[in-house]
């Protein structure tokens, strides 16, 4: 076609058109990739049936050419979940080079985490784009005005620009579509991005491997979000030799070398298929998180996790259980509170109850408090535990309640769960953001004592402060989660929650350090910034830090006491704790 459409006009003009007509056609005939791993790194774009699938879908996701005549036509968004190198990245843009060359009046966004990974290199995305009009024969190629993070299509007003999410995303208005390249890699999540460019267009194309759950890429697949899944058993090249982990060959024209060695072990996902391509990837790879990112499509394989999977599943299978009883609390007074039992209530315990629905008193209950802004992004968290058995026997979970609403029930909650000789549960709670105003209303208001006090865990003598409830800090927080992580695993604390288990598995440690949920960092409600998930988790750590301290003061040695007036005796006047010895 290049040779004899060289010197003939006509046919230049109806391969013109059959461009115009046809991406495929487009992209098989005359667009060239490159692959710097190859012999001759310039190669034709000849598509795989899994890429003809991708294109067509990436088309029919854009507003529909020609009138648009109902709400379908619009367009709408897609996500595209792939292993790596499966060339999705040149199929979005080159769909959009497409829409951008043939037909008028078409406006694309390219996006980002660094602007450089958007036009900074020929391996960028305007870099791609570049290559692709290169390679076009002259009389193909369209007439461009190239700046920087822009590209004019001077023949039909269409236009390609680029933005970082540094960047104010799309505030050069409305767009045709957009390319949100490597998506689930966004800083902060992806909330803002996804956020700033909802009006902006009906078609974003949201591509990328995974990154963990907490982010807006997972946030969106669990949404429905039309989507395209581009796993490597799908690529000819890598699947070649496909056989399952059970020893059946998929790929019975393959010939395996007589000293191959097939593989037992099934890859997570849905095809738990191998291939000597895959053995031989996953032996370069340096962790089972990157394999979990680059090649299974493995959302929560990929983050390193806190909580070990595989211990977590089998405390599942051991432990959990649907609660006897659901239902809410109701009080006028919130020392004398009523049970009201039925189905989908907010509280679920796990402890049979008497006639009267009321928990045994010959037990000793402590009550763990995470808590939210109450505006619908994150749950508030009670979680009570019972210091006899060590165990988790009830759980009570709501988005609707503000930080004062949520003490009254967290107090309620104390005096329902009452002790030997009617005392109420002890209460800990997380003292920073909405917990400042939920210690305030629970001591200031409400008057309630049996309370843990702030205490500086570093210090040999871990004095109480007058500070009530726990003070977080990147030390301390690793410390209480990593007492509760083992207390867990020891099986020295049962937590029958499926709903505690689940949120554990998606504690991951982070780049910085820190050990958080992987929505943490999500931003979708500033209001619970840093704060936003893993509230069960959290409200169960502290309910077990207090088991844990009360169980090192019932094992210190009974001693007769040191001299009255001693330096012994002075000191362990001053370390020892008579305001609130209620425990």
């Amino acid at each position: 076609m290049y040779l004899a459409a060289a010197t003939d006009r006509a046919l230049q003009r109806d391969l013109w058109t059959a461009c115009s007509r046809s991406v495929l056609f487009y992209v098989n005939a005359f667009v060239w990739t490159f692959d710097p791993r190859k012999p001759n790194p310039k190669l034709p774009f000849i598509t795989y049936p899994y890429q003809d699938e991708g294109f067509l879908a990436m088309n029919s996701a854009l507003p529909r050419l020609g009138t648009h005549t109902s709400e379908s036509d619009m367009g709408h968004d897609l996500l595209i979940e792939k292993s790596r190198d499966m060339g999705a990245s040149w199929m979005c843009l080159t769909a959009m080079q497409w829409r951008w060359h043939f037909h008028d009046l078409q406006t694309f966004l390219f996006v980002s985490r660094k602007e450089q990974l958007v036009d900074g290199s020929g391996d960028s995305m305007f870099g791609h784009v570049r290559f692709i009009l290169k390679n076009l024969p002259s009389w193909l190629r369209p007439e461009v005005k190239d700046n920087k993070l822009k590209l004019w299509n001077m023949e039909n007003g269409s236009k390609l620009e680029g933005e970082s999410t540094t960047d104010n995303i799309g505030r050069g208005g409305r767009r045709t579509g957009m390319v949100l390249d490597e998506f689930a890699a966004f800083e902060g999540g992806g909330d803002e991005a996804l956020s700033a460019t909802a009006d902006n267009t009906n078609c974003r194309f949201f591509n990328s491997t995974p990154n963990g759950t907490g982010n807006a890429f997972y946030a969106q697949r669990e949404k429905g979000t039309a989507r395209l899944r581009f796993h490597w058993s799908r690529h000819p090249e890598k699947a070649r030799g496909l056989y399952r982990p059970d020893g059946e060959i998929l790929d019975t024209s393959y010939e395996f070398p007589p000293d191959f060695v097939f593989r037992d072990d099934v890859p997570p996902g849905e095809e738990g298929l191998r291939s000597p391509w895959y053995d031989r990837e996953c032996d370069r790879r340096a962790h089972p998180v990157e394999i979990a990112t680059q090649l299974d499509i493995d959302y929560q394989g990929s983050a390193y996790p806190f909580f070990d999977p595989a211990t977590l599943n089998e405390l599942k299978r051991l432990f959990c259980e649907d609660p006897c009883l659901e239902g809410n609390l109701t009080y006028q007074d919130h020392r004398n509170p009523v049970f009201e039992s039925f189905d989908g209530g907010l509280m679920r315990v796990w402890m049979p109850m008497g006639v009267e629905l009321t928990p045994r008193d010959d037990r000793d209950y402590v009550v763990g408090a995470d808590i939210s802004a109450g505006s619908g992004a994150s749950d508030s968290v009670l979680s009570v535990a019972d210091r006899t058995s060590n165990e988790k026997v009830a759980e009570f979970a709501t988005n609707q309640m503000s930080p004062s609403a949520f003490a009254r029930m967290a107090v309620a909650m104390c005096y329902y769960w009452k002790g030997p000789g009617g005392r109420p549960a002890f209460l800990v709670w997380e003292s920073q953001g909405p917990g400042s105003t939920f210690g305030k209303t629970v001591v200031d208001e409400l008057s309630f004592t049996n309370v843990y006090f702030m205490r500086d865990e570093r210090r040999l003598s871990k004095r109480e402060s007058d500070k009530p409830g726990w003070g977080s800090t990147l030390e301390g927080k690793k410390d209480l989660l990593t007492t509760y992580r083992d207390q867990l695993f020891s099986r020295t604390f049962v937590n029958p929650s499926y709903r505690a288990l689940n949120q554990a598995a998606q504690f991951v440690y982070q780049t910085n350090g820190r050990i958080e949920h992987s929505g943490t960092s999500s931003n979708s409600d500033p209001s619970d910034h840093g704060h936003n998930h893993g509230d069960v988790v959290i409200a169960d750590a502290l309910a077990v830090k207090i088991l844990t301290e009360r169980k090192k003061a019932e094992k210190k040695p009974v001693h007769l006491g040191s001299s009255p007036g001693s330096f012994a005796w002075r000191r362990e006047e001053r370390g020892r704790d008579t305001k609130n010895e209620l425990w």
